[in-house]
C-alpha cells in the first residue's frame, strides 16, 4: 500500500511533502477532536456521578436522621443495608457507611463485620463530621462522597457512599478505540487524496524543473506544453515566453562579450605598457627624491657640524688652561692654610659658608666632566662630518671602518638602554682593510639602514616568531669586515633578534614593502640599499635569516671602482 501511494519516492520530494502534510493535518484534527470529546465525556461523567452522590446522600440523610437522633441504630442500619440488594446500585456503589456523631461506623453495607469496625472512630467519618458540608474525594477507580446528618443545627451522624469509576474507564476506552480507528481510516483516505492532488501538481512542475535544468546547462529556448487550464498553464506560458527572451538575450550577450573581450585585450596591453612606464617613472622619481633628500641632509649636517665645531673648539681649548688655573689656586690656598693656620674669624666664616673642602673636591670633577663632554661633542661632530659625505657624487678612497664608526656614533642614542629598552651591545670584528674606492655618502646610507633595521628588530619584534630567550636577553649586533680572495671587501652585519619569516625574506628588497606600522617606514630603505650596492658599486647584498634566532646582511663590493670623470 505504501508503494502504491508513492512514499517510496526520494526524500524531500514535493509529492511526499504534500502527502505527509495533509495526512498529519487530518490525523491531527481527528486526534484533537477525539481528545476534546474524551475530555468532555470524562468531565460530564464526573459531574453526573457527583450529582447522583449528593442526591443519594440527601435521601439517606433524611431517612436516617430520626433514627440517629433517637439512637435507634438498628433501624438506621437497615436502610443502608438495603442498598446492596439493588443490582443496579451494586454495580455502581462499592461502599456505604453510616456513622455516629463520634465517627464510629454503625453500618457498612459491603462489609459483613461492620460491628467490629464500629468499635473505633473511622477517619473518614471524623473528616465528614468535621467538614459540616458535602465531602467529595476522587481516588484511582472510585469516588468517596460523604455528608453530615443534621437535625436542626445538631449533627447526629454522617453517611458516606463509594462509587466505582470503572464504567467510566470502560466507556472512555471504547471511545478512544473508536477515535483511533476513525483516525486511521481518515489518514488512509487523506493519503490517497493527497497523492492524487500532489500528482496533478508535481507532474507539471517536474516538466518545468526539467526544462529549467536544461536551460541552466546552456540549452536555451526550452519550452513546455501543459493543457491543465489552470494557473500551471499560465505558468508554463510565462516560462516559454521567458525562455525565448532569454535565448535572444544570451545570443546578444555572446556577441557583446566577444567584442568586449577584444577591447579588453587591447586595453590590457596598453595598461601593461602604461604600468611598466609608470613603474619606471616612480622608481626614477623615488631615486631622485632620495638623492635630493640625502644631498640636502648632507649639506645640513655639514653646516650644523661646522656651527657646533666653533664653540666646542673654543670650550675645549679653554678647559685645559682652566684646569691649570684652578690647580694653581687650590695650591695657593693650601700654602696659605699651611703658613697661616690661624686665620682671621671672617676668613674662617667664609670658608665654612662656601664649604671649602667640598669645593676643592668638586671643582676638579666639574672641569673633568666639561672636558669629557667637549670631547664627546667633538666625536659627534667628526661623525657628522663623515656622514655629510652623503651629497658627494664622486668615487673616493675612504676607510670603511671610519664610516661604520661614524654611523654607530650617530645611532648611539638608540643603542643605549633607556626606560624599558635594554642596551644593544655592538661587537666589532674589523679586519685589516686598506682604503677602498667607493661612494662614501651612499655607502654610509646603506650602513645606517642596515644597523637601524637591526635596532628596530629588537624594539619591535614579530610576535608570530618564537624568540630565542637566551640570545634576546643579550641583545647584540655583530659587525665584521674582511677581504676575500678575489680582492673584494666583505661586510657582515648580524643581529640576534627574532629573525624573519620565509615570506618576508622573499620580499625584503622589494620597493615599498615594509613590516613596520603605518608612519614608521616607507619600505624604501632596503630597496635603495640594494640598488646602491648592486648598481652603483657592482657588488652583492644578500640576507640570511633564521626565524627566532636572527638576521645577517652580507655586503660584498670590489675594493676599487671605476673613477667617475
Amino acid at each position: 500500500m505504501w508503494r502504491f501511494i508513492g512514499l517510496h519516492n526520494q526524500n524531500g520530494s514535493l509529492t511526499n511533502k504534500l502527502t505527509l502534510t495533509m495526512s498529519c493535518l487530518a490525523v491531527g484534527g481527528v486526534l484533537t477532536v477525539g481528545s476534546s470529546a474524551l475530555l468532555r465525556e470524562r468531565i460530564s461523567f464526573r459531574k453526573d456521578l457527583e450529582q447522583q452522590a449528593e442526591l443519594l446522600l440527601d435521601t439517606l440523610s433524611a431517612a436516617n436522621s430520626d433514627a440517629l437522633y433517637f439512637n435507634k441504630f438498628d433501624e438506621a442500619g437497615e436502610i443502608i443495608n438495603n442498598l446492596d440488594k439493588n443490582s443496579q446500585s451494586k454495580r455502581l456503589i462499592i461502599s456505604a457507611r453510616l456513622y455516629q456523631k463520634d465517627g464510629r461506623v454503625i453500618s457498612d453495607t459491603f462489609t459483613e463485620d461492620y460491628k467490629v469496625l464500629s468499635l473505633q472512630p473511622d477517619p473518614l467519618g471524623q473528616k465528614i463530621l468535621a467538614s459540616q458540608q458535602l465531602v467529595l474525594d476522587w481516588q484511582d477507580e472510585k469516588l468517596i462522597a460523604g455528608k453530615p446528618i443534621l437535625v436542626g443545627e445538631d449533627v447526629v451522624g454522617a453517611v458516606s457512599i463509594g462509587f466505582s469509576t470503572k464504567p467510566l474507564q470502560t466507556e472512555l476506552r471504547q471511545t478512544l478505540l473508536e477515535g483511533l480507528m476513525a483516525a486511521v481510516i481518515i489518514a488512509i483516505i487523506s493519503i490517497l487524496l493527497a497523492r492524487l492532488l500532489s500528482r496533478s501538481i508535481t507532474k507539471p512542475l517536474q516538466q518545468l524543473t526539467t526544462a529549467t535544468k536544461q536551460i541552466s546547462t546552456g540549452e536555451w529556448g526550452q519550452t513546455i506544453n501543459l493543457q491543465t487550464n489552470d494557473e500551471l498553464t499560465t505558468l508554463s506560458n510565462a516560462f516559454n515566453h521567458m525562455s525565448g527572451q532569454l535565448h535572444n538575450v544570451v545570443e546578444s550577450l555572446k556577441l557583446q562579450t566577444n567584442e568586449l573581450e577584444n577591447s579588453r585585450q587591447i586595453a590590457q596591453t596598453r595598461a601593461d605598457e602604461l604600468e611598466q612606464t609608470l613603474g619606471e617613472l616612480r622608481k626614477t622619481q623615488e631615486k631622485l627624491i632620495q638623492q635630493e633628500k640625502m644631498s640636502s641632509l648632507g649639506q645640513m649636517v655639514a653646516g650644523v657640524a661646522h656651527e657646533i665645531n666653533n664653540p666646542v673648539t673654543f670650550i675645549q681649548g679653554n678647559v685645559e688652561p682652566a684646569q691649570e688655573y684652578v690647580a694653581d689656586l687650590l695650591n695657593l690656598i693650601e700654602l696659605y692654610q699651611k703658613h697661616y693656620p690661624n686665620p682671621h674669624e671672617e676668613i674662617l666664616a667664609e670658608e665654612d659658608a662656601i664649604d671649602l673642602p667640598f669645593l676643592k673636591e668638586d671643582i676638579a670633577k666639574l672641569l673633568f666632566s666639561m672636558n669629557m663632554g667637549s670631547e664627546r661633542i667633538t666625536a659627534i661632530v667628526n661623525s657628522l662630518k663623515t656622514f655629510s659625505r652623503l651629497d658627494e657624487a664622486l668615487c673616493k678612497a675612504v676607510d670603511l671602518h671610519v664610516c661604520l664608526d661614524s654611523t654607530l656614533v650617530i645611532l648611539d642614542h638608540r643603542l643605549k638602554g633607556q626606560g624599558h629598552r635594554p642596551t644593544v651591545e655592538v661587537i666589532k670584528d674589523y679586519g685589516t682593510l686598506s682604503a677602498i674606492e667607493c661612494f662614501a655618502g651612499q655607502l654610509n646610507q646603506v650602513f645606517m639602514n642596515l644597523i637601524a633595521n637591526a635596532i628596530d628588530a629588537f624594539e619591535e619584534p614579530d610576535p608570530a616568531l618564537e624568540l630565542n630567550s637566551e640570545k634576546t636577553s643579550q641583545r647584540q649586533i655583530y659587525i665584521c669586515t674582511s677581504m676575500t680572495d678575489n680582492d673584494h671587501v666583505l661586510i657582515q652585519i648580524r643581529d640576534n633578534a627574532g629573525g624573519m619569516s620565509v615570506e618576508v625574506q622573499s620580499r625584503i628588497f622589494d620597493p615599498f614593502y615594509t613590516t613596520k606600522p603605518v608612519g614608521k617606514g616607507t619600505g624604501l630603505g632596503l630597496a635603495i640599499s640594494y640598488q646602491i650596492i648592486t648598481e652603483l658599486h657592482g657588488g652583492q647584498l644578500t640576507c640570511e635569516s633564521i626565524p627566532g634566532q636572527g638576521t645577517e646582511f652580507l655586503i660584498e663590493i670590489p675594493s676599487s671602482q671605476p673613477l667617475a670623470t
